[in-house]
């Protein structure tokens, strides 16, 4: 009950005040999975409204121009403007079109069909063309000229995760994530995935400065298992039950019990994360299972949180062009009744879904040639000594000012003992990249 006041008051704050609220990264050890997302979600609905005054632009221009924010329905297409995603101009968080310029207008799946309150025909695909301002014509589909924000689709457009002939790492499988519009696939992200353990090795996706303003109130949705967890129920796996019926049977009911609490327990960890998409669209296409891995819930809404959200601003800042690879690499251990460290994973029998012992983000501009590996221990429960054991690389980011746009607390083990790697020194401990050069650190 107490933290639901506390999230009541400070979601209230949020929405009637343009001030400050604390940053999540202060709450990681106060509020649980789901009112961690609720806050997270309203915290960066204030903070980008207060950037919003000062990097929209207001000057008359021809064409249209349609904020990512305020200005698009819900249920939302998919939106292509000629062979990728439609995207924002810069990081001004707008999307500006010429008149004439044409978007395809998608409602991916069976049964969908566009939505206006003034259509004209039924459609599952169709082509808006810019008119003026916020006003797009439809040939044949729609009357008039009318609001681009207020084309919608009967219900959320359906997401596709594709297994494909292409192999990664150690000849794993790679899965690709998108929608499929006119027959042809758009990738939003693809997952290195290990099907005999279930274990996400690591995801990739495109990064740069359009992504750093995103659509925020979107509802999360179910978390999906595709086809690629056979006969394992892994929903079922997450809860907290089940958590405490895998932990008892690695060390004992008493040190399960230690363990486990209200606040340190195992949440469902994005890995491409829900915020780094721009539209509604690609945020609910981010909720499968072969794009998450076991994270101790103050480490999610911790030191990875400060990484997702602190990364995102400095691309947008600083116009890189990125691709980033998001993945695990060991099994965290716990201490048994015999004060001996046992691996962890939430199928024991199979030893399957593996609880990750190092996060990482390795964050590549290949125009550039510049890359850095960050990295985060995924346990609240060694000592500080045993953490700064499993450094396996010279920390570039420690009391370098080049990093002072990184706002996480590397030394907190409970919210994740973190440091940073050049990729040459993080592939002698990491093998899962595929061959790149970089000549120098991405600060």
């Amino acid at each position: 009950m107490r933290i639901v006041l506390v999230v009541t008051a400070l979601l209230a704050a949020a929405a009637a005040l343009p001030t400050d609220i604390p940053e999540p990264g202060q709450l990681a050890l106060v509020l649980g999975e789901e009112d961690f997302e609720d806050y997270l979600d309203a915290w960066l609905e204030l903070e980008q409204s207060k950037s919003a005054n000062s990097s929209y632009t207001t000057e008359a221009r021809s064409g249209c121009t349609f904020n990512v924010n305020g200005d698009l329905g819900q249920p939302q297409p998919v939106y292509i403007r000629g062979n990728n995603y439609l995207a924002a101009t810069g990081n001004t968080g707008q999307i500006r079109l010429n008149t004439g310029e044409q978007v395809t207008i998608a409602c991916t799946g069976s049964g969908r069909t566009i939505l206006h309150p003034n259509i004209a025909a039924t459609r599952d695909v169709a082509t808006a063309t810019c008119v003026n301002n916020n006003l797009v014509s439809g040939a044949g589909w729609l009357n008039g000229n009318r609001a681009f924000g207020q084309l919608t689709c009967s219900t959320h457009s359906h997401h596709e995760a594709q297994g494909t002939n292409t192999r990664c790492w150690n000849n794993n499988l790679v899965i690709r994530v998108g929608f499929i519009v006119n027959n042809v696939f758009y990738p939003l992200y693809w997952s290195c995935f290990n099907q005999a353990r279930m274990e996400v090795i690591y995801v990739w996706y495109d990064q740069t400065r359009e992504n750093a303003v995103h659509q925020t109130g979107v509802d999360r949705p179910s978390w999906l298992a595709g086809s690629f967890f056979p006969g394992v129920a892994v929903n079922t796996m997450y809860t907290q039950a089940n958590q405490r019926t895998v932990l008892t049977r690695y060390v004992g009911a008493q040190l399960a019990d230690r363990y486990l609490t209200s606040h340190q327990f195992l949440a469902r960890g994005h890995l491409a994360a829900k915020s780094d998409y721009v539209f509604a669209t690609g945020q609910r296409a981010t909720f499968y299972f072969i794009n998450a891995a076991p994270q101790w819930q103050p480490f999610n809404a911790g030191n990875w949180n400060w990484l997702e959200q602190n990364l995102r601003a400095r691309i947008g800042a600083a116009g890189y062009n990125t691709v980033i690879y998001t993945g695990t690499f060991g099994v965290s251990q716990l201490r048994d009744q015999n004060n001996r460290f046992v691996d962890i994973y939430l199928v024991p029998e199979r030893n399957q879904i593996p609880v990750p012992l190092y996060y990482y983000k390795v964050v590549y501009d290949a125009s550039r040639r510049i890359g850095t590996a960050f990295v985060s221990i995924n346990n609240p429960y060694y000592t500080l000594a045993e953490a700064r054991a499993r450094q396996f690389c010279t920390d570039r980011c420690r009391n370098n000012n080049a990093f002072n746009w990184l706002n996480w607390q590397p030394d907190r083990i409970d919210i994740g003992y973190s440091f940073c790697c050049t990729i040459d020194d993080f592939r002698r401990t990491v093998p899962h990249l595929p061959a790149f050069t970089t000549n120098g650190l991405l600060s």
